[in-house]
């Protein structure tokens, strides 16, 4: 069998990824000195609404009523309020990148193994083939898909496409 240097597995936080890190372990045990590397992927999506229609003066579609303009203050003031709040705390991605690594040293503790933690950010597949390919990973193990067969023929398994664009050996635990 071929020596295994570096292992990246992948977790969503499904039943069937954390049986893909029940095989990472197993293997981190049976190649000691092989890099385990756990990765999860978030694909964050900023939120778009309207705020204020030209238009229609005090109507606000998103909310679907009328403010009377003369009692609110100007836009501008508003956004520079919300630019420097933003730049106080940190943001979507960031708070669930903690919780992500959080979850992720969690079961590195419950398995008994050392790795590594990465959060990537995107399309899962192309994330972690892009991750695999950079690192030069000799396995990625993921898990099974957990859609049906209608979801996965209209939009895809991330266990397939990832099997299929991977740049080295792909194990799918089930």
């Amino acid at each position: 069998m071929k020596e295994l240097k570096r292992i990246v597995t992948a977790y969503d936080g499904n039943e069937d990824s954390k049986r893909a890190i029940e095989y990472g372990a197993t293997l981190k045990r049976a190649f000691p000195e092989a890099v385990l590397t756990i990765v999860q992927v978030l694909n964050e999506k900023g939120e778009n609404r309207i705020i204020e229609s030209a238009s229609a003066p005090g109507f606000v579609p998103a909310a679907g009523f009328y403010v009377d303009p003369s009692q609110t203050h100007p836009v501008t003031e508003v956004e520079h309020q919300l630019q420097m709040r933003a730049n106080d705390t940190p943001s979507v991605f960031e708070n669930n990148a903690r919780i992500a690594e959080s979850n992720l040293l969690s079961l590195l503790n419950e398995y008994n193994i050392k790795g590594e933690i990465e959060i990537l950010e995107g399309n899962a597949p192309d994330s972690i083939c892009a991750y695999a390919k950079q690192t030069d990973a000799d396995l990625i193990i993921v898990g099974n898909s957990s859609k049906s067969g209608l979801e996965r023929f209209f939009l895809g398994s991330t266990s397939s496409s990832i099997a299929k664009h991977a740049p080295c050996s792909v194990f799918i635990a089930k």
